[in-house]
């Protein structure tokens, strides 16, 4: 009976230190797991803190550009309409504004009532007889700064498709669609001041 006491209190012992064993093993894993989330909520934390202080120094620039925009409007009004057509028709289909800046300039100069002699009108040139029936244009509206503008980047647009995602050769096919070989035009807009291809 003794005998069997002892072996019964071994048995129990034995289970307990097991049961024990695997809670510390059990806790020590819990402890792990909490240490990496832990290290990777850190590492969130520093992000969202980096981008919380780029965010205020960005902050504390808008009063200065707010200024620039309105003696801008001031002193260049059309230039100024222009450069805010450019930035929403661009976001619109989702081109590069100063893509879209560098080609009007090549294009036209930013000379709103710009003519050329191949019967292209406006800051970006649309040629009236090429695309009237494509885009329905309006004769009677193509001086106005967000309708030439709004067709350019949809010919372009057209243009960037049948290249394939290709701005150098869209570019090119803007300025001579498929009949010339004018290699010169497409450097001509990636050097201008706003463009950064």
């Amino acid at each position: 009976m003794f005998r069997k006491k002892v072996y019964l209190n071994n048995i129990f012992w034995i289970f307990y230190v097991m049961v024990l064993f695997l809670t510390v093993v059990f806790l020590s894993k819990q402890n792990n797991e909490k240490k990496s989330e832990i290290i990777v909520l850190n590492q969130k934390i520093n992000k969202m803190e980096l981008e919380l202080k780029n965010v205020k120094s960005d902050l504390v620039l808008i009063p200065q550009l707010k200024y620039k925009a309105e003696v801008l409007k001031k002193k260049y009004p059309s230039f100024a309409k222009i450069t805010e057509v450019v930035f929403r028709k661009s976001q619109e289909y989702d081109m590069d504004p100063n893509l879209i800046m560098g080609l009007i300039e090549i294009e036209s100069n930013f000379k709103r009532f710009a003519v050329s002699s191949a019967g292209a009108y406006g800051l970006m040139q649309i040629n009236y007889k090429v695309w009237k029936n494509e885009f329905e244009i309006d004769s009677e509206k193509i001086f106005e700064i967000d309708y030439n503008i709004d067709i350019g980047i949809q010919i372009l647009k057209r243009y960037l498709k049948v290249a394939k995602g290709d701005i150098m050769k869209a570019l090119h096919l803007y300025n001579n669609g498929y009949l010339y070989n004018n290699e010169a035009y497409k450097y001509k807009v990636i050097s201008t001041v706003f463009s950064k291809i």
